[in-house]
């Protein structure tokens, strides 16, 4: 459950971190716990977004900040990169793992009973990570209400423990490749924005019920990607139907990722989820990869995921449409010259036109279904009927 780097980049990571991150220890509960800081050197305006990054099993948190350098998307974020402490499994080290409820139950190994195993459950992480939370309040300007908490693998199991029992002091969290343990009860104190990633190849979790596999043995460590979505959203009660956005593949990566986003409109609460096609246990990122996980997921904290902006219809958009519905010809009237976007359900362009005023688009080509026009930032629906 943790992301491989070379050996040569763990050792020089030190040497190559900005001034910026800095290692901290807290004697939290009597234990030295160890985490990455990360402060920004100019004061922005106002006060600071704070977002945790929660490694994976076996991994740490000198290696995890400097792999993602989150920083490059928020520089004007406080950064917190928490390490978990080593976990054992009959009397052997599984290296750090975080108290998520990650395990399972009635296990068997060569026909012996082994019983139940939960990692690290008397371990608590969670009042470690708000200690380190209500330390930074106390010291900075931070802005209570942006606390977000983001983790790969096991601190994506991690990451929906803090959203199922802190709602009241997380704003939104996001999961890569992890996704809520047998061990955590689905009680949530509290509506709070989810987003979800994972690779439908992941052979670490699986995609479809987040088995784990150790040599010939495999266990059920938690719900499938597609259920936690579910019930992520079925608890924030959002619509049942997603918009949903295509990113484009241009990269020669053979992935393909499609994003389903589901909103409840009467409290703004929002469930993500990114479906890798072709994805395995991994972190993408926009030099290889069609998006970058970084950028996706600040994009989700900051409410401007893709498709979300572009095709949310304004009613005070300044053009007309007629005849809508339109079977073959749309005729478009607007205040000034303009360039004509229409965008399908998915969120994909499929024609762009300019205007001086007044234009007639051919539409025949396009199949029946629901449209958006977008006119110089407002959007107006269109349906295609025949």
């Amino acid at each position: 459950m943790k992301k491989i780097f070379t050996i040569a980049a763990l050792a020089l990571c030190t040497f190559a971190m900005s001034a910026q991150h800095v290692a901290r220890t807290m004697d939290f509960e009597g234990t030295s716990r160890k985490y990455m800081e990360y402060i920004p050197t100019s004061s922005p305006d106002g006060s600071m977004p704070v977002v945790f990054l929660l490694h994976g099993l076996g991994d740490n948190c000198v290696n995890f900040s400097s792999s993602l350098h989150f920083e490059n998307v928020a520089p004007k974020w406080i950064i917190i990169t928490p390490e978990a402490t080593n976990a054992n499994i009959m009397g052997q080290s599984a290296g750090n793992a975080w108290a998520a409820g990650v395990g399972a139950e009635d296990i068997t190994y060569n026909g012996y009973p082994l019983g139940n195993i939960n990692l690290n459950e008397n371990v608590n992480d969670e009042g470690f990570i708000l200690a380190i939370l209500d330390t930074l309040i106390n010291n900075y300007n931070v802005d209570t209400d942006s606390v977000f908490v983001a983790g790969f693998s096991m601190g994506g199991f991690m990451s929906n423990k803090m959203a199922v029992k802190h709602a009241d002091r997380i704003k939104a969290i996001a999961s890569v490749s992890g996704t809520l343990g047998h061990f955590q009860p689905f009680e949530p104190t509290g509506n709070i924005n989810t987003m979800h990633i994972h690779g439908t190849a992941d052979q670490t979790i699986s995609y479809a019920d987040a088995s784990f596999s150790v040599s010939v043995v495999s266990f059920q460590v938690g719900l499938g990607a597609e259920a936690l979505v579910d019930t992520w959203r079925n608890y924030n009660e959002c619509g049942a139907e997603p918009l949903v956005y295509n990113f484009e593949d241009t990269k020669n990566d053979g992935l393909t990722f499609e994003q389903y986003s589901y909103k409840n409109e009467n409290t703004g609460k929002r469930t993500v989820f990114i479906k890798v096609n072709n994805g395995t246990h991994d972190w993408y990122n926009g030099s290889s990869n069609d998006i970058d996980y970084n950028t996706e997921i600040y994009k989700f904290f900051t409410g401007q995921e893709n498709g979300t902006q572009a095709i949310e219809e304004n009613t005070a958009a300044k053009f007309s449409i007629y005849p809508n519905p339109a079977a073959n010809i749309v005729n478009i009237t607007t205040d000034d010259n303009a360039d004509l976007v229409i965008f399908n359900a998915t969120g994909k362009e499929v024609k762009h036109v300019s205007t001086d005023g007044s234009t007639s688009i051919d539409i025949s080509d396009l199949p029946n279904g629901l449209y958006f026009i977008v006119a110089n930032g407002h959007a107006q629906k269109l349906t295609i009927a025949r």
